[in-house]
């Protein structure tokens, strides 16, 4: 025997330090749980194993797994006490009687504020629509003005051409505007140079433009019976007479001419 056990001393002195770990972490741990739960009572079993019953791996000197230790059952929590419902006490009189005084005269101050605000609402619809009434009479005293003032200049104009017809009509009778006219063909007939292609019959409107004083500042051909060169010799024959004639009467003067351009033979 005590050739065994100083064979197998050192597995031995292995396993005795495990559980006397096991036991010191057991303690621990009890005194941890038992600082805030009631004291509960552990059983600790101890069990003598004998070197024949050590595993292989102990009994060659390999540590040896502690062994599962089953953890104390859990003691439930006390549940609190639920609290007693306490109902309010019922409004005194006095405090019942302020309450609707104070209910009474906020209502009073709403329907007061309601009534305050419509009749400022209705204060600024009336400005709003006597400004819009003045600026619609205004606006249609400046119409009237305008299309008064309109009749009047069409009126004023009316009477200048009315004036002004019935003083081409009276020198028209006179016979100055005929006379201006035979006038102003002869000048451009005299610096007329004839080309070979005019024909007998020859007839052309001429429309000119000239300044006061009878300079010739344009010159236009409308309908006209010759070729280019007779079209173009009668330009420059209008041109060559500036100044142009001026009337007998200078109501006759016009600034532009229509003449009917008709050479003697």
């Amino acid at each position: 025997m005590p050739g065994f056990v100083r064979e197998h001393l050192r597995p031995l002195m292995g396993s005795a330090g495990l559980h006397l770990l096991l036991l010191v972490l057991v303690a621990g741990a009890a005194l941890r749980w038992t600082s805030t739960q009631p004291p509960v009572q552990l059983a600790i079993e101890g069990v003598v194993v004998d070197a024949k019953d050590l595993p292989k791996s102990a009994r060659a000197g390999k540590p040896v797994p502690p062994p599962k230790v089953t953890p104390p059952p859990e003691i439930p929590k006390p549940r609190p006490e639920p609290e007693p419902k306490t109902e309010p006490a019922p409004p005194s009189p006095d405090v019942k009687a302020a309450e609707e005084v104070q209910a009474a005269d906020a209502e009073r101050r709403r329907v007061a504020d309601e009534a305050a605000r419509k009749e400022a609402a209705a204060d600024a619809e009336r400005k709003h629509a006597a400004v819009a009434d003045a600026r619609r009479k205004q606006e249609e005293q400046d119409k009237a003005a305008r299309e008064a003032k309109l009749r009047s200049e069409r009126e004023s104009e009316l009477q200048r051409q009315l004036a002004a017809e019935e003083e081409a009509a009276a020198v028209a009778r006179s016979g100055v505007v005929d006379e201006y006219r035979a006038v102003l063909i002869q000048a451009i007939e005299r610096n007329w140079i004839r080309p070979p292609s005019a024909r007998a019959g020859l007839e052309c409107t001429l429309f000119v433009t000239q300044a006061t004083g009878g300079t010739v500042i344009d010159v236009k051909l409308g309908t006209c019976n010759g070729d280019q060169a007779v079209r173009e010799s009668i330009a420059n024959a209008v041109y060559r007479a500036s100044p142009l004639p001026a009337p007998r009467d200078p109501r006759a003067f016009e600034r532009r001419l229509q003449i009917v351009f008709k050479p003697t033979e």
